[in-house]
């Protein structure tokens, strides 16, 4: 009986220990505004309210091929991605409720590949995944002890009220790509699975409900994207009347699969993203909707953010 009452103990002060400690790495003000819980799924939260012009709502293909600094840098446009490894449509369609309930985007680009990806099919792991970095947001920001380590303290103070990277992860690793003819054209499309097609329509009428406009998009992709899902998503942006970019039909962006990819042509690594993140920057600015905020005081965090980022990254 003793042993079963020390190990409840032992377990239970862990998870103490677990919070306290995530107090001290989470971003400061995501803590005071919008509590530990939703921190950890939603690092947007940790933004000033109404401060961000364009959300990337995806997968992981978004968070590997977009850098929102590289875009502020160039433009002065504020941007974040809002992804996730193997998210589910449903998932996006819950992610931008979140963001809206603190930001109003003018424009939301949205990953196609999230469409042709099945509740059904999701791994095991990634459900675990979910609720570890739900009840323990320790681990989603375990490195950021690094830069209470390794940076002037007052640095390290102002480095937890912002998110440095915007939702973006860094990696340089290089592993080449080797089909080279992925998007060999074919004449029928793939189909959109009927409940993958109602939770489009939701994040549709949601972003019309909010004056956002939504934009379909297929980030470079040789693994798992092919001329059929480009046709299937094309025939749904007609339908929607959306205007839909395909960066993988003709490598418009002339990504190097040999030199550009982390992992054998499914992700991009840095040099690949510099080249998508450019393209998303140049399409944002010729809209005509954005100033560039890059000398406005109001975004002086965002500067900062971009000191740390280069810091980081070179």
């Amino acid at each position: 009986m003793k042993n079963i009452i020390k190990s409840i103990l032992f377990v239970v002060i862990l998870f103490i220990l677990c919070s306290l400690i995530s107090c001290l790495l989470l971003p400061h003000e995501t803590i005071r505004k919008y509590g530990l819980i939703k921190t950890s799924s939603y690092e947007i939260l940790a933004e000033n309210e109404n401060t961000i012009d364009s959300v990337i709502i995806g997968d992981s293909l978004i968070y590997s091929g977009i850098s929102p600094m590289e875009i502020w840098n160039e433009y002065g446009i504020t941007t974040f991605d809002v992804a996730k490894s193997a998210e589910l449509i449903n998932e996006s369609y819950k992610n931008i409720k979140v963001v809206i309930n603190s930001q109003h985007p003018k424009v939301i680009f949205f990953e196609s590949n999230v469409l042709y990806r099945e509740s059904k099919n999701k791994p095991w792991f990634y459900i675990w995944q979910e609720l570890y970095k739900t009840y323990f947001p320790l681990i989603t920001y375990h490195n950021n002890w690094k830069k209470y380590l390794f940076t002037n303290f007052n640095d390290s103070l102002e480095f937890s009220k912002i998110n440095t990277y915007k939702g973006y992860k860094y990696i340089t690793k290089t592993v080449p790509g080797k089909k080279l003819n992925y998007m060999k054209e074919v004449n029928k499309e793939k189909s959109i699975s009927k409940e993958n097609k109602s939770y489009f329509d939701k994040i549709y009428k949601l972003c019309q409900d909010n004056n956002i406009k939504l934009i379909l998009i297929s980030t470079p992709n040789m693994k798992s994207w092919n001329y059929a899902k480009y046709l299937g998503t094309k025939k749904l942006a007609e339908e929607y009347n959306l205007t839909y970019i395909d960066l993988n039909v003709n490598n418009p962006l002339k990504i190097d699969w040999k030199t550009e990819s982390r992992d054998a042509g499914s992700h991009l690594n840095y040099k690949g993203s510099l080249k998508l993140s450019h393209y998303i920057g140049e399409y944002l600015y010729n809209t005509g909707l954005f100033e560039d905020k890059r000398n406005d005081p109001s975004y002086a965090s965002w500067n900062k953010a971009y000191d740390f980022y280069k810091k980081n990254i070179d």
